[in-house]
């Protein structure tokens, strides 16, 4: 019989690695438990989006009640009432139960609507939206996480946007909305987004924070219900949309799925690049940035799959978050001139982590909420990113007539603000001093 000789080396390492899978195994793999909640039992938690039927079409999304019962959106315009039955859904959690609905509106007309959704013989307050007839003009905000807690900062955040961007033609969420797929934190969205909510097209694609960990991760189907368009514009089960919006394509990805089935929404991400490639300008919206600004090889999955169509495909912009740190990055020709896309890494959140620099990066940011106007008017497109106390933090136009474009980084002389952060002074002493030199070196580049 042969004698199996395992060295002390390999035997430490297995000990070392189950040691690691015992202390992270429920960062990695568990999902807290959520709280009691009730239910509530007047039509509540609007949610106005756009359709799947592109610009003229919107769905209405709400909440009410444990138990499925008719429901209905009342829909006027002028002295025209119609009536839409909704679509519902029953969720039943640990914490309790809840029921949503959404009702499709297709076939708008220009101009102002008035509706209110109804659950059996209850009905909510009136509420107004507009539908534009898009042409080549357009504003819309982009927000990266919010991620809020309880009680938390981004009602007043929003609140102060809502004000200074009141004409923007919808909002665009980039992923982790909500702390936790609870019914506390859904709570917590709808107070910060409220009259938001109910009367702007709000598009928001997933973010880890909305999916329940395990062995393979789940989105919990709550955030589908609320965004209703995914109910319909899932692709093998990778939550996905896209929106052709006047002369402009929004296309927005799940980059939270398991990495080896990412191939099939490669796929849809190159359907959708061909089917607008008659669009002029192309916005991609995903999750996880591209480029990371957490270390060089995060994220490198998602590079590998998606990045090499967004270039051949010639998408201008291409929004993120995740991250939690706002970065912005130009790309450049071989001679060195910029050239899109424009990869922007947003942060809305009360969360702040350390910044890995990046050279590909042209400005970072921290120790802010940050939010983005995009507007586009005929053939400039432009990026104006303000701090939470709305001060202009950068600035860039993206010029495009025919195949000619150029870029233009209007920020240079608006200075970077950086900042040792309250995470980032948990890191030994070594460490913390590496990063205070790293911003250092960054900020006298």
């Amino acid at each position: 019989m042969k004698k199996i000789i395992v060295s002390t080396s390999t035997i430490v390492i297995v000990i070392l690695l189950i040691a690691v899978c015992i202390k992270r195994w429920n960062a990695w793999f568990g999902n807290p438990e959520e709280p009691v909640y009730n239910y509530i039992t007047e039509p509540g938690r609007i949610q106005l989006t756009f359709g799947n039927d592109g610009e003229f079409s919107r769905n209405i999304s709400w909440q009410c009640g444990d138990s499925l019962i008719e429901s209905k959106v009342a829909l006027a315009q002028n002295t025209d009432t119609t009536y839409i039955q909704a679509q519902g859904k029953l969720f039943e959690t640990k914490g309790g139960k809840t029921v949503s609905y959404h009702a499709v509106l297709n076939n708008l007309n220009e101009g102002i609507y008035s509706y209110s959704v109804r659950t059996g013989n209850n009905e909510s307050d009136w509420y107004e939206f507009k539908v534009n007839n898009p042409t080549d003009k357009l504003s819309f905000v982009y927000l990266g996480d919010i991620q809020d807690t309880i009680n938390g900062i981004t009602k007043q955040f929003v609140s102060d946007i809502y004000k200074k961007e009141q004409h923007a033609d919808f909002w665009v969420l980039g992923g982790d909305v909500i702390e936790r797929p609870h019914d506390q934190y859904w709570n917590e969205y709808f107070k910060s987004m409220d009259s938001i909510s109910q009367t702007i097209p709000v598009i928001a694609i997933p973010g880890n924070h909305e999916y329940l960990k395990g062995i393979t991760r789940r989105l919990e189907e709550r955030f589908v219900y609320t965004f209703s368009y995914f109910v319909q514009s899932q692709y093998k089960g990778h939550t996905v949309y896209n929106l052709q919006y006047g002369n402009t394509a929004i296309i927005t990805l799940d980059s939270n799925k398991d990495p080896w089935t990412l191939f099939s929404q490669r796929k849809w991400l190159k359907k959708a690049l061909e089917q607008a490639e008659n669009a002029k300008w192309k916005v991609v919206v995903l999750h996880h940035p591209i480029y990371s600004i957490k270390g060089k090889v995060n994220n490198l999955t998602v590079r590998l799959m998606f990045n090499s169509l967004i270039k051949k495909h010639k998408v201008d912009l291409v929004l993120q978050g995740h991250e939690h740190g706002y970065a912005r990055m130009i790309s450049k020709d071989s001679d060195d001139t910029f050239a899109t896309p424009v990869y922007m890494v947003g942060q809305s959140s009360p969360k702040d982590y350390r910044l890995y620099f990046n050279d590909k990066y042209d400005r970072y940011g921290n120790g802010k909420r940050f939010y983005q106007n995009i507007s586009i008017n005929g053939d400039s497109l432009l990026v104006k990113s303000y701090t939470d106390t709305n001060k202009l933090y950068d600035d860039i136009c993206i010029i495009k007539k025919e195949n000619n474009i150029q870029i233009e980084d209007r920020a240079i002389a608006i200075p970077e603000q950086i900042e040792v952060n309250s995470r980032s002074k948990r890191m030994n002493d070594e460490k913390l001093k590496k990063y205070e030199e790293d911003i250092s070196n960054w900020l006298a580049r």
